[in-house]
């Protein structure tokens, strides 16, 4: 049978699909690594990896065995965590990724809670767009992520956390309610791609990408957008949540007449994880804290985000 090591190195390489920088990785030289791999495929009576193909990918019968490698290394990790854990110098570290328009907001709230209620971790906090953040947690790159969802994908676990509200900024006076007629007659300010909010506006909005010889600004902060509706008019669109830490004018977030717009913020991460308890209570903290922000209106819209 082959050993923990060897697990490691085969999956290593799978990740980085390159020897060199998988041996790298595993701090191991390269013909220590490539022997080793070529020892387990002996023993399990079978090559893993297509090594005539570029990039480097699996056999079929290294296709077929993944799954129980991996669920070998999540077994062995959490054996080391816990021979960790009866020494009692065991922190476990735990990375969490979260996409930039809920992290505004959502890390300044609950930094403090999270050090008083799960301090016995490392918590380390990452912005990644969304695309990004789950390219992550597929590579283990991180532990969870928290974005807008729904989220259909079979390989990920994703746990509903809060809902929340979408308003309007438009420095239109006649109205505090306006609706979608009314939004097509506004210039429309849009995040960069990458951000789930500009794909929520645009579906939502029924929004056409903008013309080349217009002039746009397109970035990654709603402060920006904010200051350009004062600025330029038109309007954006801002989660509910964003207020208490906006300086803008107050007057000029209004909501969408006849129905509510809302994005579903939830918590993923990868079915085998060993850090899961630890996941369940950072996302159990943030369900206490937002369980008033839960919306079961009617008469709501939920915005998908791809």
């Amino acid at each position: 049978m082959i050993s923990p090591a060897q697990v490691r190195y085969i999956l290593s390489l799978l990740e980085h699909k390159n020897f060199q920088r998988a041996s790298t990785a595993c701090f191991v030289t390269q013909p220590t690594l490539s022997m080793q791999i070529k020892k387990a495929e002996e023993a399990l009576g079978s090559p893993i990896f297509d090594r005539d193909t570029l990039p480097l990918s699996l056999t079929q019968f290294g296709r077929e065995v993944l799954p129980y490698l991996q669920e070998i290394e999540t077994s062995y990790n959490s054996l080391e965590d816990r021979v960790e854990q009866t020494k009692g110098n065991y922190k476990a570290e735990v990375r969490l990724g979260i996409i930039p328009t809920i992290a505004g907001y959502l890390v300044p709230e609950l930094y403090a809670k999270w050090q008083r209620e799960i301090g016995d971790i490392q918590l380390d906090i990452i912005e990644l767009k969304t695309t990004s953040l789950l390219e992550a947690v597929d590579k283990k790159e991180i532990d969870m992520g928290i974005m807008a969802g729904p989220l259909r994908d079979v390989n990920m676990i994703s746990q509903v956390l809060f809902n929340e509200e979408i308003l309007i900024y438009s420095p239109d006076q006649s109205t505090r309610e306006l609706t979608q007629e009314q939004l097509n007659a506004l210039r429309p300010w849009l995040l960069s791609e990458g951000n789930c909010l500009r794909t929520q506006m645009i579906n939502f909005c029924n929004l056409e990408t903008p013309q080349s010889n217009e002039w746009n600004y397109q970035g990654g902060s709603l402060n920006i957008l904010l200051k350009m509706v004062e600025l330029e008019g038109g309007y954006t669109l801002v989660p509910k949540n964003y207020l208490p830490y906006l300086s803008q004018k107050k007057d000029y977030f209004k909501t969408v007449k006849d129905h509510i717009p809302i994005r579903q913020i939830v918590g993923v991460h990868l079915s085998r994880n060993t850090k899961k308890p630890y996941l369940n209570n950072i996302m159990r903290v943030i369900q206490r804290n937002k369980a008033n922000n839960n919306l079961h209106k009617k008469h709501t819209e939920l915005l998908p985000w791809d």
